[in-house]
């Protein structure tokens, strides 16, 4: 039976990164979830120069840019970095579409990644007029001349405030709302030549404005965003969507407040995590095992898991018409499911053949999760081994019964060792987030 302390050690690092290694749970026990913790969120952040990605904006380029994504995220040195920078990406959306292409996108996680330990009220500020979520959300299309209300409507109910206020139950913004936002946020238009957005005084509504309670004058962007950092939701719309993200639960209106408090009217976003996982929640029974792994977590733990290389293929396909998690196609703006959605029988099928192609691939690996499974565990300490280096640190009875039947189905082999580590890739334990 696992210790309190291992399990809390591989939640910590499902929930601040894609999940443990056996190494990573052994090294977190010795000094403590607490220490853990700390060392994941007072790491560096990692910089552009060490993301090596591919400047190619063909679609080759494309799934390189993805695969080299979905590789950080199993063995960045900064681990929270990479988990807070995809929250973001499923948070502030935008996907690739008839006019958002690849290098837009490209753009747009360079700058979520960038220091998503940083305010959202500046990321918020600077995605804003980024091409990306221009074409996006149609904000280029928002003149006076034309207005176009779909950025300020999102950037309220779904980037900001939400639609009302978590504790109180109030209505954060009405349609009128929605139309002068709307109007504060004219005057940029993109230059189809140059792929670039710049701003037209011609196209800028200069009239005065009233939104959320207040005349605010000759409004524009600044004052939009200044106006939501000052809403009575700015403080718990986003900390209560980080509270589901990192602790699975629903927080409850003490801990709303607490957290409006540490995220504060920058919206900061460092204090707003530190806030989170030092909660007695957290690590609470309640937590560890909450919530399903999404299929893009499912690949990133597996390959790290097996030391498998994700930059060197392109899932694009698997990703986005089996599984349905395609990283830079989210199905609308509100960003992909969670919870049991993912539990169905077309990830599982998919996932299965993608373990059986890590696998392949690993299983000569030297030093990799295979070899050492096959060299260093007797057959009767496979299952459990096998597990472990899985990171699931504790087997249903019949998940146990059914890796060691496997085992003892014939000869202790390299072949049989791959097929017991990709059992245990496939059990339900390791399908819990």
């Amino acid at each position: 039976m696992a210790t309190q302390a291992e399990r809390q050690v591989a939640h910590i690092w499902k929930r601040l990164g894609f999940g443990p290694t056996g190494t990573d749970i052994d090294n977190g026990v010795a000094v403590g979830p607490q220490a853990l913790i700390a060392d994941l969120l007072g790491r560096p952040l990692t910089t552009a120069g060490e993301w090596n990605f591919t400047t190619g904006t063909d679609w080759i380029g494309q799934g390189k840019f993805m695969g080299q994504q979905l590789r950080l995220m199993g063995v960045a040195a900064n681990p929270a970095q990479e988990r807070l920078a995809w929250i973001l990406q499923g948070l502030v959306v935008v996907g690739i579409d008839g006019t958002v292409y690849f290098p837009d996108l490209r753009d747009h996680i360079l700058r979520l990644r960038a220091n998503p330990f940083g305010s959202y009220k500046q990321l918020l500020t600077d995605v804003t007029t980024m091409t990306g979520m221009m074409k996006y959300l149609s904000g280029y299309q928002n003149s006076k001349y034309h207005p176009n209300q779909n950025y300020a409507r999102e950037l309220m109910e779904l980037f900001s405030l939400g639609p009302t206020h978590p504790k109180t139950g109030a209505v954060n913004y009405t349609e009128t709302d929605v139309a002068e936002v709307a109007r504060a946020l004219t005057g940029y238009a993109l230059n189809w030549t140059t792929g670039t957005i710049g701003f037209n005084a011609s196209l800028f509504d200069s009239g005065a404005k009233t939104f959320l309670g207040q005349a605010r004058g000759n409004a524009g962007i600044p004052q939009v965003i200044d106006a939501l950092t000052t809403h009575a939701s700015w403080g718990y719309h986003v900390p209560r969507r980080m509270f589901r993200e990192l602790v699975g639960l629903e927080p409850d209106a003490p801990t709303l407040d607490a957290l409006a408090a540490a995220y504060g009217p920058t919206g900061d976003m460092k204090a707003l995590v530190t806030a989170i996982v030092n909660l007695p929640a957290f690590l609470s029974d309640a937590a560890i095992g909450a919530k399903a792994k999404t299929p893009v977590e499912l690949v990133v733990g597996g390959a790290k898991v097996l030391g498998f290389d994700l930059s060197t293929v392109d899932l694009s396909w698997q990703l986005r018409d089996l599984f349905g998690q395609h990283p830079f196609l989210p199905p609308n703006v509100s960003g992909w499911p969670a919870g049991q959605r993912w539990l169905n029988t077309a990830v599982a099928m998919t996932w299965c053949a993608l373990v059986q192609q890590f696998l392949s691939a690993t299983r000569s690996l030297a030093g990799g999760a295979v070899q050492k499974l096959f060299t260093s565990t007797s057959p009767a300490g496979a299952p459990t081994a096998a597990a472990r280096m899985c990171g699931i640190v504790e087997l249903s009875p019949a998940t146990a019964s059914s890796l060691a039947a496997f085992v003892a189905g014939g000869s202790w082999t390299v072949d049989r060792a791959a097929g017991t580590l990709g059992l245990a890739l496939l059990s339900p334990e390791f399908s819990v987030n």
